[in-house]
């Protein structure tokens, strides 16, 4: 961690500490159809927000389209279940939607309810760290029906596992506690073959990034300006405080690169002090969002 981050760590902190003395905050979903591909960060400016009623927390969103009809996968807490669970609801054009429905609840906390398809099958990784799995769960009756199909990994410490499947290979790309002090602080990649019966290998880079809660995963690698990114977590300011998208330089079964392309902040809203998940579907984008509010 540079001199200078460590600095900015303080800073924040006593930020952070005055914020909470006059504000309230909670996570809220964006979500909307763009006009084209995301290619500039001013498209996130006009997009419609999903809040809880309570103002709990909807966070760690995730987009799929089934035939014709559209839905946001995410975490939801509440002050009913004692962890975080998955839900989902579906959302229209003119940014109305359905009530949420929850679609996981277990005794350990899941959030980043990863959605992703095998063939004609969907297929879900949520982060499960606290019971030490990375698990993979298979949809039974879209979308509300989920059973397990395997743990993917087990007795590992691993958060916001996501899949890419890249030139015949599957990497999975993880944030591990191994040899670090926080989540975020190293990034791991996994490859396999087969994602439904894998044999792992460690990248041989691994971690094939490092530094100072810089690398979690914040969705799913998309195409923004021709390149390939994967967004990640900065929370040097806060937990979740901006995003940043990585050009993914290469990426194979020996070599992996990246590069910082821009940051994403959450200008759209004055009120609005981080985000941490975005995930882009062709012309379409859901994002998190934290928003204060002054205490009453």
């Amino acid at each position: 961690m540079s001199i200078f981050r460590i600095f900015l760590k303080k800073w924040y902190k006593f930020q952070q500490k005055q914020k909470q003395k006059l504000f309230d905050s909670h996570w809220y979903m964006r979500f909307g159809w763009l006009d084209g591909p995301l290619t500039q960060q001013e498209q996130l400016s006009h997009l419609f927000e999903i809040h809880s009623p309570e103002k709990f927390t909807f966070a760690d969103s995730f987009y799929v389209q089934d035939h014709d009809r559209h839905y946001i996968f995410f975490e939801e807490v509440d002050d009913q279940h004692p962890v975080g669970f998955l839900s989902v609801l579906e959302v229209f054009k003119d940014g109305t939607h359905t009530a949420p429905k929850s679609i996981l609840k277990l005794d350990y906390h899941l959030s980043y309810p990863c959605v992703f398809k095998v063939e004609n099958d969907w297929y879900m990784i949520p982060e499960s760290s606290a019971n030490k799995t990375v698990e993979l769960w298979k949809c039974i009756d879209f979308p509300l029906k989920w059973e397990k199909h395997s743990n993917l990994l087990d007795h590992i410490e691993a958060v916001d596992s996501t899949p890419l499947y890249h030139e015949g290979m599957w990497y999975l790309f993880t944030s591990t506690r191994r040899n670090c002090k926080k989540f975020g602080d190293r990034l791991d990649l996994f490859l396999t073959q087969d994602i439904l019966n894998p044999n792992w290998q460690e990248h041989p880079q691994n971690p094939v990034c490092t530094g100072h809660q810089q690398f979690r995963m914040a969705g799913k690698p998309f195409m923004y300006q021709d390149k390939l990114v994967r967004p990640s977590q900065d929370s040097l300011k806060r937990y979740g405080g901006n995003i940043e998208l990585k050009e993914i330089v290469q990426l194979s079964p020996t070599h992996y690169q990246e590069r910082l392309l821009e940051i994403v902040l959450p200008n759209w809203n004055s009120e609005d002090d981080g985000c941490h998940t975005i995930n882009v579907e062709n012309n379409f984008v859901v994002l998190d969002a934290i928003r204060l509010s002054a205490k009453v």
